[in-house]
């Protein structure tokens, strides 16, 4: 399972776009400042990077699927949380920044205390998918998976990286 720290590096990466959206909307207002955002989701995505790199030079298991279910729709209503930018927050008041990181922190401790770090959007734009699959013994596990298209009987070779949440190699 991955530690606290790349929990959090995966809950920034899962960010980026948005990071990039208030950087553009706030460059004019304040300058080199307004670049903090994209430099920390930049720093995570490295993490993001890494881990992957991570995961499949470790040692893998096999596992053959009974049946599957796709559940890339679950990353679409995670992207709901980007429609913050378009609300037209004003960064420059304290209060509005304040209240949009206690916000973010809310989202942080409850992305890392139930291990959602499958649901990440740049995981979905470098092409990896989300499945749950059962298994031969009648587990039920959630795959994050480079194939477009998992199938029955279809042999994958996995890493866990979480409680029940597995990457395939």
């Amino acid at each position: 399972m991955p530690s606290v720290l790349i929990r959090i590096l995966l809950f920034f990466s899962s960010y980026f776009p948005l990071f990039l959206i208030f950087t553009i909307q706030n460059y004019n207002k304040h300058g080199n400042i307004a670049l903090f955002p994209v430099i920390v989701g930049t720093i995570a995505l490295i993490g993001l990077a890494l881990f992957i790199r991570w995961v499949h030079g470790s040692a893998a298991r096999r596992e053959t699927v009974v049946s599957v279910q796709r559940k890339d729709s679950e990353v679409m209503s995670y992207i709901v949380t980007y429609i913050i930018p378009f609300i037209g927050l004003d960064l420059s008041i304290f209060a509005n920044l304040f209240s949009l990181c206690l916000f973010f922190l809310m989202l942080m401790i409850i992305y890392i205390n139930t291990n959602l770090i499958h649901i990440n959007p740049m995981m979905n734009i470098f092409g990896y998918h989300i499945y749950e699959i059962e298994n031969i013994s009648g587990t039920i596990q959630t795959i994050i998976s480079k194939k477009a298209r998992l199938v029955k009987n279809d042999r994958i070779e996995i890493i866990m990286i979480g409680d029940n949440l597995f990457m395939e190699k």
